[in-house]
């Protein structure tokens, strides 16, 4: 897998623990859910500065950005909408109340401990937006470590400036983490047309920490705050510049988002019963200003609070098989408040969102799994949501893991179901002249299966997967037009919009200082009836060759990213089809260690400054050369 971790690769004396696949930590050579994950240190290391950078390398996964850092940056697995994907930071949903989706736009990496992505429907784990998969960003801790501090500088192309740190470790029962990291660049022209740079700028802080009141008795509190300013071009309905970005100096977006939770562990009978509650806090606020709709600013509030309990029990019905139960109760509230210049043409919408829209969620979820000394190891979970202001919903999932050892095979499959609950804006939204909600949508829903065997040859050496996917979206929430075609709003179409793909990767170290990785997917994904998906390329792959040299003081990676033609939209009257033209990305880093607690390196993007656009009228960036240097104390 491309800058991640295979299963088969993983060391047997370490096995690699995941948290996210299932409802209990599970070795990802046990899981039957098509995962990759990452760490942090591969991404810093790989010279990868944002985190939707790297999950563009991964098989089944398509990125969509208007033009560059800091734009709107929406993530797609398996051909889904990108409010198919449930995103989560330390276990804290954090997808849009807008509009569903998440925008990773600069999503820092200073911070990131670790990405973990399961592909295929997860709502039988997870509920709503757990469509078509999840993707999970675990934040530094310092738990288990002496204390360390690392310190990053970095300069380059169009006055970026990157300042970033942390400080983490463990003093008697008490663990921390504090890590920050500051953006900003003066950008590049995003329309075609003038030549006004949109300059971006993010801040992130995180903190995480924990006390150890005893072995079995942890509680720990985590808290992340991003703050960003972006200039962005509009795209008019009208006028000569209709339906294309058009250079503007007035346009611009603030954002806040703040994730905070707060988790106790209890652990008895040396780990077969373990009980967790935990209560978290989301919050968005939005202000944006363009020279089309005026102002608009939101804001969002979601809290969870869940219980979660598992019991292992070992039996030996079968030679030594292990059974773990998993039961879990939670409870969601969403609060969104709009005020937009739109709303001063309907006193009845702005009355509505002055005094904001609620609803609420309850969940029940279970899973059980299976161990057994056969090498084979399976999942099955259920869960049933009550939705307040639309129907409830019961979601399933099921997974098979297979390890083969003396042939080093593994297959793995899994079968689910997958829901998507409508979004604010698709049930009460409204903008003048162009959008009109529709309070009686229900949920979007889909069936989806995946089968794929990896195989090691070579003592481990050479490591591929072949992973095959189908599912059928149903209820698909979708504009239609009205009043003449100048208006939409959102409807459940009629029919079965299919998705199929294939996901192909391949790892081979061939001598030690020597690391070739590579993915390659294919995906099929249509309307009811029939009409390609927009922004979803058909071909996808990705690669990457990573060398170490001089006795391991030096590395570097060499990267790139391929994009296949793929259709899109021109917003204008009448709706245009358009293509956009297949691209590949090369990039790279190389650094060397100039003492040993300090490294100094240079990282390169868009090297060919490959001209193109993943979005139709946003110009993506040029070639752009960075230095920086790094520093490590402690530890």
């Amino acid at each position: 897998m491309l800058c991640g971790v295979s299963a088969s690769a993983q060391d047997s004396t370490l096995p690699e623990i995941v948290v996210t696949p299932n409802q209990s930590p599970t070795e990802l050579s046990h899981v039957g859910s098509s995962v990759t994950l990452m760490t942090g240190e591969q991404l810093r290391g790989q010279g990868f500065t944002t985190v939707s950078d790297a999950l563009r390398t991964m098989q089944g996964v398509a990125v969509s950005q208007l033009g560059g850092r800091g734009g709107l940056t929406q993530v797609r697995i398996r051909g889904s909408e990108a409010n198919h994907v449930l995103v989560m930071i330390d276990n804290v949903p954090v997808n849009d109340f807008n509009n569903g989706d998440f925008n990773f736009a600069d999503f820092a990496i200073e911070d990131v401990d670790r990405i973990e992505v399961v592909r295929g429907p997860q709502s039988g784990l997870y509920g709503a937006n757990a469509h078509s998969g999840v993707i999970q960003i675990i934040t530094k801790s310092g738990r288990g470590l002496k204390p360390q501090a690392n310190v990053r500088l970095e300069a380059g192309a169009m006055n970026t400036v990157t300042a970033a740190g942390t400080v983490r470790g463990q003093a008697g029962p008490f663990y921390g983490s504090f890590s920050v990291e500051n953006y900003g660049t003066s950008g590049y022209n995003v329309s075609r047309f003038g030549n006004e740079r949109d300059a971006s700028h993010a801040l992130t802080t995180s903190a995480k920490a924990g006390i150890e009141f005893t072995p079995e008795f942890n509680v720990e509190g985590t808290v992340r705050r991003t703050r960003r300013f972006t200039e962005f071009d509009s795209q008019p309905f009208f006028g000569p510049f209709e339906g294309l970005v058009f250079d503007s100096p007035f346009d611009f977006n603030r954002f806040t988002g703040t994730t905070q939770r707060v988790a106790a562990t209890w652990s008895l009978f040396n780990g077969a019963f373990v009980q967790r509650v935990a209560a978290s806090r989301y919050e968005e606020a939005r202000a944006d200003d363009d020279v089309v709709f005026g102002f608009f600013k939101s804001l969002g509030v979601r809290d969870n609070f869940d219980y979660k309990a598992t019991v292992t029990v070992p039996t030996n019905f079968f030679g030594g098989e292990r059974h773990t139960l998993t039961g879990v109760i939670d409870r969601q509230t969403e609060f969104l408040t709009i005020n937009s210049a739109s709303l001063s043409f309907d006193p009845a919408a702005q009355a509505f969102w002055a005094q904001g829209a609620r609803r609420e969620r309850d969940g029940v979820a279970a899973e059980y799994s299976i161990d057994l000394p056969s090498g084979f190891t399976g999942t099955g979970a259920i869960r049933h949501d009550r939705n307040s202001g639309f129907e409830d919903v019961t979601t399933w999932r099921v997974t098979g893991n297979q390890r083969i050892e003396p042939t080093a095979t593994r297959l793995h499959g899994s079968i689910g179901t997958g829901v998507t609950n409508p979004t604010f804006t698709e049930q009460f939204g409204f903008f003048v002249g162009s959008f009109i909600g529709n309070p009686d949508l229900k949920p979007e829903s889909s069936l989806g299966w995946d089968v794929g065997v990896e195989q090691a040859f070579l003592g481990g050496r050479l490591i591929t997967d072949v992973t095959y996917f189908a599912t059928d979206f149903e209820d698909k929430i979708t504009l239609v037009t009205a009043g003449g075609g100048f208006i939409s709003t959102p409807v459940n179409v009629e029919g079965i919009s299919p998705r199929r793909g294939v996901e192909v990767t391949a790892k081979v170290t061939p001598v030690d200082w020597l690391i070739l990785a590579g993915t390659y997917t294919y995906t099929d994904a249509r309307l009811a009836d029939g009409t390609p998906e927009i922004r979803r390329p058909r071909n996808a792959a990705s690669g990457s060759a990573t060398v170490s040299f001089a006795e391991g003081r030096g590395r570097a990676t060499a990267r790139f990213v391929y994009n296949g033609t793929m259709p899109d939209t021109w917003f204008k009257f009448p709706l245009t089809p358009v293509t956009l033209d297949a691209y590949t990305i090369v990039g790279g880093i190389i650094e060397y260690d100039v003492v040993p607690w300090a490294t100094a390196y240079v990282r390169l993007e868009n090297v060919f400054n490959d001209q193109y656009e993943a979005v139709f009228s946003y110009r993506a960036p040029g070639a752009a050369i960075y230095g920086g240097v790094k520093g490590r104390f402690g530890g």
